[in-house]
C-alpha cells in the first residue's frame, strides 16, 4: 500500500495530545489554545488573537464583523469554491457574486473581479486553492480603489 501522505508529528506532540485528553481539553479554550494565541499576539503585535476551530467559523466571524454588511449587499467570490465560503455571507443576507477562475491556478481570476463590482458590493472573498495563492496585490488594489473589504479564505492555501 502507498500512503497518500504521512503527516509529520514531533515526538513531543504525543505528550501534548495525551495532556489534552487527560485534562479533557481537546478543543476550544484550553491551555494550548491560550499559549498559541499569546504566541501569535507577540509575534504579530496584534492586540488580541481569537482562534477558530475551522475556516468555516473564521469566515462566518469575518462576515459578522464586516461593519456595513447588510441584507442585499454583494460579496464577490470565485465560482470554484466550497459552499461554506458563500454560506457565511448568505447567512447575513448578502448575495454571492461568482467570478470565474483562472484555469492555470484554479483561483479567482483577478482580471474579472472589477467587472463584477457594483454599488452594492461590500467585499471580495479570494479563496486560495491547492497551495496556490491568489493574486493578492491585484485584488487588494481593486479593493482599495472601490473601498471594499477583503476576506481571505486560506483553508486550502
Amino acid at each position: 500500500m502507498i500512503n497518500f501522505n504521512v503527516p509529520p508529528c514531533a515526538e513531543k506532540a504525543y505528550d501534548y495530545i495525551r495532556e489534552c485528553v487527560k485534562n479533557q481539553k481537546i478543543c476550544g479554550d484550553g491551555p494550548f489554545t491560550k499559549m498559541c494565541s499569546r504566541w501569535i499576539e507577540e509575534k504579530t503585535g496584534t492586540a488580541k488573537c481569537l482562534l477558530t476551530t475551522s475556516c468555516t467559523h473564521a469566515t462566518e466571524m469575518a462576515a459578522l464583523l464586516l461593519p456595513d454588511l447588510e441584507p442585499g449587499d454583494e460579496v464577490i467570490m470565485p465560482s470554484f469554491n466550497f459552499v461554506s465560503a458563500a454560506d457565511a455571507f448568505v447567512l447575513r443576507g448578502a448575495v454571492p457574486v461568482f467570478v470565474d477562475i483562472r484555469p492555470d491556478t484554479m483561483n479567482i481570476d483577478e482580471n474579472l473581479i472589477e467587472v463584477a463590482v457594483t454599488k452594492r458590493t461590500k467585499a471580495i472573498v479570494p479563496v486560495h486553492y491547492a497551495g496556490v495563492s491568489c493574486e493578492m496585490d491585484a485584488i487588494m488594489d481593486i479593493a482599495r480603489r472601490h473601498g471594499l473589504a477583503v476576506v481571505e479564505d486560506a483553508a486550502q492555501g
